[in-house]
Parts: structure tokens; sequence; C-alpha cells
């Protein structure tokens, strides 16, 4: 007896030691304590301002770390694929901080607003919304893992501004060209002075479907310095006949606060021309006032993103189509 209490010991431990993942069946959202209290989401997708929801987690049959976030909709009854997404600041915790802009704008959204005039026609501003809620909860990378909560909650008292939600940009300075309008930049200053060519020419967008997610995608034409386009003085070897390039997420001058660069150091150059054909990502320095390099002898197109959220940049070869795996690019040959 002592010897199969003994086997059974050790066939529990392994058991403990050896959990397995199962689809979970059943997931949580708990009523909001605060539903009945009125208040007004904010206009703007800067401000830092949130509302909660709490759920529970559920059974992947041991403690996954998961994505969690939250579904709204005007109507309990509708499809779930009409509920609309809300992102969690804290996507890994079920005590959920939802941004009130990102509830304001999915509501526009889910009335179906045109723009401020429509908005203000209807007198939306004065009302208020009675908002349904369902949590959701995913292992990332775990295929079949996403669940949405059985049951459903509400905030009865929501109110709301005209609110849109419009992709993010930063700003590329250096040896580039637009290629539509084919204005060069040549490291002209990135100063407010400048505002009206930096963002009409070399600025990187959000993709629409990726907006708030600080992803910045853009294609432009990297240009040669005058020694690599002369074929007396060319030389691959010279990294200061690179093209080079890096980032400004405000215009503020030459100053490190707002830049992207590849080193800390200034006008530091670090050559990728072996490694952009193929594709090529790196780390990005935060503040750092370095710069990425290509030796070209004539302007050639290059797809370029900065994941600013890691602090990554991806550079292609060529004008490319970018979508994304998580937050991971891919580029497709734009036709």
């Amino acid at each position: 007896m002592a010897m199969v209490a003994l086997v059974l010991g050790f066939s529990s431990c392994k058991q403990e030691s050896d959990p397995q993942y199962h689809a979970p069946t059943t997931f949580t959202v708990n009523e909001p304590a605060l539903k009945n209290q009125a208040f007004r989401c904010a206009t703007d997708m800067t401000d830092a301002e949130t509302f909660n929801l709490f759920c529970s987690q559920p059974d992947y049959g041991y403690s996954a770390v998961c994505k969690y976030s939250a579904l709204v909709s005007l109507d309990p009854n509708a499809p779930i694929d009409e509920w609309l997404p809300l992102p969690n600041q804290n996507s890994t915790s079920a005590a959920m901080a939802i941004k009130t802009f990102e509830l304001g704008s999915a509501v526009n959204k889910l009335l179906g607003v045109v723009d401020q005039e429509d908005f203000d026609a209807h007198g939306y501003g004065n009302q208020e919304f009675k908002c349904y809620f369902k949590a959701a909860c995913e292992i990332e990378g775990v295929e079949g893992s996403y669940i949405v909560s059985d049951n459903t909650v509400s905030y009865d008292k929501v109110m709301i501004y005209y609110a849109v939600k419009t992709p993010a940009w930063i700003y590329i300075c250096g040896d580039v060209q637009n290629p539509v309008t084919m204005i060069n930049n040549g490291f002209t200053a990135p100063s407010m002075a400048n505002f009206d060519l930096y963002k009409n020419n070399f600025a990187l967008y959000e993709p629409e479907d990726m907006i708030g997610e600080k992803l910045y995608v853009g294609v432009f034409n990297v240009t040669p310095k005058e020694d690599a386009a002369n074929p007396a003085t060319s030389d691959p070897g010279n990294v200061d006949q690179c093209a080079q390039f890096r980032f400004f997420t405000e215009l503020l001058g030459w100053t490190a606060d707002a830049s992207l660069g590849s080193n800390e150091a200034d006008f530091y150059c670090l050559p990728i021309t072996d490694k952009w054909q193929a594709g090529f990502s790196g780390d990005i320095v935060n503040q750092g006032l370095g710069n990425w390099g290509v030796f070209v002898t004539e302007p050639q197109p290059l797809t370029i993103v900065v994941d600013q959220v890691n602090n990554k940049i991806f550079v292609k070869e060529g004008s490319n189509t970018v979508t994304f795996v998580g937050r991971e690019p891919e580029f497709t040959p734009a036709e």
C-alpha cells in the first residue's frame, strides 16, 4: 500500500508539473460597480482617461499569459461580428482599463455618424447611451484560444463627443525623395517652419486598420550622395557615400528629444546596404541621432516600417504593400 501511495504521489506531481492546454468553454465579465454613474468620453486620442471592466480568466488548463480586450455594442442582441473591439491599455490584465476616447469613437461608429455636422444634427452630444460590453481573451499565437464572455454587462449613462480615430504619423529626414511629388528632403531641418514640407511629403502613417498601434509605414526613394553617383569617385565601401535617414516624432529641430535613430551618436551611420534588398530589421534607439545608410548610385524605392512600441525598424527594397501578422510586417511588391 505504501508503494501504491508512493506511485500515485509521483503520478500526481507529474500531472501538476506538466499541465495540458485545453480550449475553455466558459468565460465571464463582471457587472461594473459604477454602471449607473454618468461619464463623458474624451474627444482626443491622446487623452489617458479610462474606465474599467473586470473579467475572469478562462480555464486553459494552466495559468496562461492571456491577452484581454473588450467588445462594445448598442444592441445586446447584435451578432458578435457587429460588436466593435476596444483595446485594453494593459493587455495582459483581466482588470481592463479602456480609454474613454476608444469607447466614444466606437459609439460614433455604431451610430453611423458621418461627420461633425451629422453628429450635431442628431443631438448626440446631449444624449446618454447605454453601452453593452463583452470581454474577449486569447493566448497570442495559440489557434482556437480566442473566447468571448458568455454574458454581457453595461454602462448605462455614457455621453460622447464627436470622435473619429485618425492615423498618427512620424517623419523621415535624410537623403530621401517623395516618389509622388519627387521632392527631395536632403536633411531639411525638422522644424515647425518646415511642417508643410514634412507633413505633405515625408510622413510615415499608421495603416487604417492599425490606428493607435504606433506602427508607421512609408514608401520613399533613397537618393545617392554626389560622390556615389559619380563613377569616378563612387566607393561602395565608403560609409560617407551612403544615402542616410532617421526619423522624428515631432518637428522640434535637431534635438534628440523627438528623434528615432540607429545610434545615440549624432550622424553615426549604420550601413544596411547588404541587407535592405532582401529585407532588413533592427533596433531603434529612442532619442538616438544616428542614421541608417544604403549605398545607391541612383534613386531607388524602399518601404519602411517603424514600430515605436518595440523600437524596431523594418526596411525592404522596392515599393511594397505592407500587411501585419500581429506586429510583424509582411511585404508584398506593389503592382
